[in-house]
């Protein structure tokens, strides 16, 4: 026989020499049964491809969790060749074989079988095994060792034979040239070399543990339960064959075990590992009555087509057919090797859609015709699924959408997955990086899959620690395809620590596998805003201003075009957000890329973007008004009058423009034109232009009537002091520094234009321009107000700062305030007010430093002098200032006649 059912007899041989029924009652049982299983992997793997669809799709369905009726069933099913059931001499063995089940379900299952039948049942199963084990029963049955296949070198399979003593086992090793064989998988072998498979029904995982089939527990993953011989326990596994479990196969197509047809494509994993939305796939192609197709997009690596692949197989793999047919088309020209980190081209894609109904119909009509007919016209149910979409051309995408939208949400169903985000239709389901968690969860799944013999202890010990666990997330960013790789490279290394070295997502391969298509993908919009970018950013300062994107785009009155473009190069992690106002470029590679297609530019681009860049390009980290404020301040050194223009009337005219912006362009511009071009005039206009929009603005107020105060036009200087007056007499809400500047302005321009217009009147009188009586008149009109002013604003200023220390002003107010007290000293003195004037010089002289100390200490003086003057002048003697009266005038005017 062979070393399994030699190490069973050892056991029934002792039960029996030490008279132990019991016990041997239960070895015989399972030694028959184990003979059933084993009866079955042979035909199984002998005839199962021999056998008739109908019969194999029976059978599939059957073999789930078989009673041992229908393992008896099955097995007379398989035995085309009458090897068992057809052959006169094992007829009796056949017999066994049928009756067993009834037997079963008499003396063990639904039956009662006591010791005092004990003889009986043990003599059924001894009368079935000594034919069995007669020589020339069946070549099954005969001397032959099992093998169990452990490893492949480059040339051989290595594994273990066991010998049938029950009691050896040496290496084995069979050339690659003479057989082929399945890692892990049970072999029969003969005297002359034939090998016939025993898996999956016999397992054997050492030389004492040895197991047998009992049922597929879950057909969606082929876990499998297996009893262990000679000891109880039990095993369940994911076994392969039973998930993929199919009743037709060829190069092109096969049928799974519920019926369902698809085509043969190989997938995009060894194994699957959840990464969250293949029950929602499978909820759309079930469910949704919404719509015909749906849209998997998401960042390259991220496992879209792996998604996919995965709801097929579920499809196939589940016990109720779906749908009828499944075809799986791919546009996929290259593919990323995680083994070895490089980029592999692959050919055979799909290109048109042509090539979709000529493959779709093959599959399903034998025929490859480019018609659609046929297909919008099935009545049966049909999935199919464009993988890489976005790998097609323009004119291509568009025939297939247009193809699609022809097809009945009854009967059919497509599924496209692509890195590009404007090519959503349909239901969008996105997949997505996993976080920092689900990174973790799928390292270790993915090293138990593809390194089985990594040392998972020292795994474990250091993913408890919390730095390597985000230097995982960090090298691979969530993304499967490179979790994959680290998990390949940390057996390569030995351990997960050495492995982190390695950059993983940023090298040359991996950035050119995951964006250097990426422009291609975008639409005109985000193409525009993907190359504008470059031109924002900096290698080493990675963020912008979306405000300034917005603005060189031209996209500020068009905001849906503008999000719409962000959006597309958010979702394929072109870009991030940042604190709301901030966008940064994903990586430097990224920028490198950006940069590349710039040069590369094509007629898409929109070259107003390079001229609206230059407007912010002084600080284009600054927000948009800011940048393009600083821009123009910079153009007063290098450019022309019309271009410095310009640029400050495009941000005065600029309805985006913030309020203290334009006001600050309006100001700056009115400085340049004033102290760089010499154009006061120009300048009053320009602030007369925007006098409605600043006019209850007391900065623009104080910069107006200094630039009128400084034409020379002496009707300007009068408008400076209407400017001011008429501002204050609205009584605007300010602070009081503003306040006592303003004043401070008023008091000065006010009291220099009055002794101005004075002593410019007393010339005129002196060399004969005007008449005594013209004198009068206008002197008393000045005297009114002087008086006027000393008033307002002169004491307003005054009563305001006399209890406050003017060394905690501010400097610009205090240099006002200083100028007005200076004015309101001289109106003070000449409205025979002196000892207000003296106060004020007084306080000046308290409170602040020498250097400010010159003008009030002159003024000081002044009121001295004039003290004294009065004290010793005669009654003839008048004074023209201070003490000046008609009289007075009389006398001077007799004394001119006379000469």
């Amino acid at each position: 026989m062979n070393f399994i059912t030699s190490q069973i007899n050892k056991k029934i041989n002792f039960l029996k020499s030490d008279g132990q029924k019991s016990e041997l009652r239960a070895h015989y049982q399972s030694k028959f049964e184990y003979y059933l299983i084993y009866i079955l992997s042979y035909l199984w793997n002998k005839n199962w491809t021999n056998a008739d669809l109908d019969l194999r799709e029976s059978i599939a369905k059957s073999i789930l969790k078989p009673s041992i009726g229908t393992i008896v069933s099955i097995i007379r099913q398989l035995d085309i060749d009458n090897e068992f059931f057809g052959n006169k001499r094992l007829k009796q063995l056949s017999q066994f074989i049928d009756k067993y089940p009834n037997f079963r379900n008499e003396k063990i299952g639904h039956g009662f079988s006591f010791d005092d039948d004990i003889a009986n049942y043990l003599q059924f199963f001894e009368s079935f095994f000594e034919i069995i084990e007669s020589s020339n029963t069946a070549l099954i049955f005969s001397e032959l060792d099992i093998i169990k296949v452990s490893r492949e070198d480059v040339d051989s399979y290595k594994g273990i034979s066991y010998k049938p003593d029950g009691a050896t086992y040496l290496a084995w090793s069979c050339p690659k040239a003479a057989c082929q064989f399945n890692v892990g998988d049970v072999y029969l072998c003969t005297e002359q070399g034939m090998y016939f498979r025993l898996s999956p029904f016999i397992l054997i995982e050492s030389d004492s543990e040895f197991f047998s089939f009992v049922s597929v527990e879950e057909k969606l993953t082929g876990r499998t339960k297996f009893n262990r011989l000679l000891k109880t326990a039990s095993l369940t596994i994911n076994v392969e064959e039973f998930e993929k479990l199919s009743i037709l196969s060829d190069n092109v197509k096969r049928k799974s075990a519920n019926g369902t047809v698809i085509n043969v494509f190989d997938n995009n994993f060894k194994k699957y590992i959840d990464i969250g939305i293949t029950k929602r796939i499978i909820q759309f192609l079930e469910k949704n009555r919404a719509s015909v197709f749906a849209t998997i997009w998401g960042h390259g690596g991220v496992g879209k087509t792996a998604s996919i692949q995965r709801a097929c197989e579920i499809l196939c793999n589940q016990e109720s057919k779906f749908f009828d047919y499944i075809v799986f088309l791919s546009a996929k020209d290259r593919v990323y090797n995680y083994y070895q980190g490089k980029v592999d081209s692959i050919d055979g894609g799909i290109l048109s859609l042509e090539d979709i109904l000529s493959k779709t119909n093959f599959i399903m009509f034998g025929i490859a015709s480019l018609e659609e007919d046929q297909l919008i016209n099935y009545n049966g149910k049909l999935l199919i699924v464009i993988d890489d979409f976005e790998t097609f051309s323009k004119t291509e995408k568009d025939k297939i959408v247009s193809f699609i939208k022809k097809l009945d949400i009854n009967h059919h169903k497509v599924v496209l997955t692509t890195r590009a985000a404007i090519l959503i239709t349909g239901e969008e389901i996105q997949t997505k990086e996993l976080d920092e968690d689900e990174t973790i969860i799928f390292l270790e799944e993915s090293i138990k899959n593809e390194v089985p013999g990594f040392d998972t202890e020292l795994l474990q010990r250091e993913l408890s620690n919390k730095e390597i666990r985000s230097k995982v997330f960090e090298i691979t960013s969530g993304r499967p395809l490179f979790i994959l790789q680290l998990g390949i490279f940390a057996a390569q290394k030995g351990t997960l620590s050495l492995a982190l070295n390695s950059e993983i997502k940023s090298t040359k391969s991996a950035i050119n596998f995951l964006y250097d298509r990426l422009y291609d993908y975008l639409s005109t919009n985000a193409k525009n805003m993907f190359l504008g970018i470059s031109l924002l950013v900096e290698e080493n300062d990675l963020t912008g201003l979306i405000s300034n994107l917005k603005f060189i785009l031209s996209k500020e009155e068009r905001e849906d075009e503008f999000q719409n473009s962000l959006n597309e190069l958010i979702k394929l992690k072109i870009i991030v957000i940042e604190n709301r106002d901030f966008f940064k470029v994903y990586s430097p590679d990224i920028y490198k890329l950006m940069k590349l297609y710039y040069h590369k530019k094509g007629p898409e681009f929109d070259g107003s973007v390079v001229s609206r860049i230059s407007l912010i390009i002084a600080d284009k980290s600054a927000p948009t008004e800011k940048a393009l404020l600083d821009n123009a301040d910079a153009s007063r050194m290098l450019e022309t009058e019309a271009e410095v223009e310009n640029k400050y009337r495009y941000i005065l005219n600029r309805d985006k423009a913030p309020y203290n912006i334009k006001r600050t362009a309006l100001i700056n511009f009115a400085s340049y034109l004033i102290s760089n071009k010499n154009k006061v005039d120009k300048a009053l206009k320009l602030y007369q232009d925007y006098h409605q929009l600043f006019r209850t603005d007391s900065a623009y107020i104080e910069s107006f009537a200094v630039c009128a105060w400084v034409s020379s036009n002496s009707n300007s200087k009068h408008q400076a002091v209407k400017i001011l007056q008429d501002f204050l007499t609205t009584k605007p809400k300010l602070d009081q520094e503003t306040y006592l500047e303003l004043l401070g302005m008023l008091t000065t321009y006010k009291g220099v234009i009055v002794v101005s217009e004075r002593d410019e009147l007393k010339i005129k009188y002196k060399f004969g321009e005007i008449s005594g009586k013209e004198y009068n008149k206008l002197y008393d009109e000045q005297k009114e107000r002087m008086s006027e002013l000393f008033r307002y604003p002169g004491s307003r200023l005054y009563d305001i700062v006399k209890d406050i220390d003017l060394m905690s002003l501010s400097p610009s107010c205090r240099n006002w305030v200083l100028d007005g007290l200076t004015h309101y000293v001289e109106i003070a003195i000449r409205n025979n007010r002196r000892s207000i004037g003296k106060q004020v010089c007084i306080k000046v002289l308290d409170e602040m430093p020498q250097n400010y100390q010159m003008p009030f200490i002159s003024k000081l003086n002044k009121i001295e002098s004039i003290g004294k003057n009065d004290k010793v002048r005669k009654p003839n003697e008048g004074a023209f200032e201070g003490s000046d009266n008609e009289l007075a005038i009389k006398l001077k005017d007799a004394f001119a006649k006379k000469k």
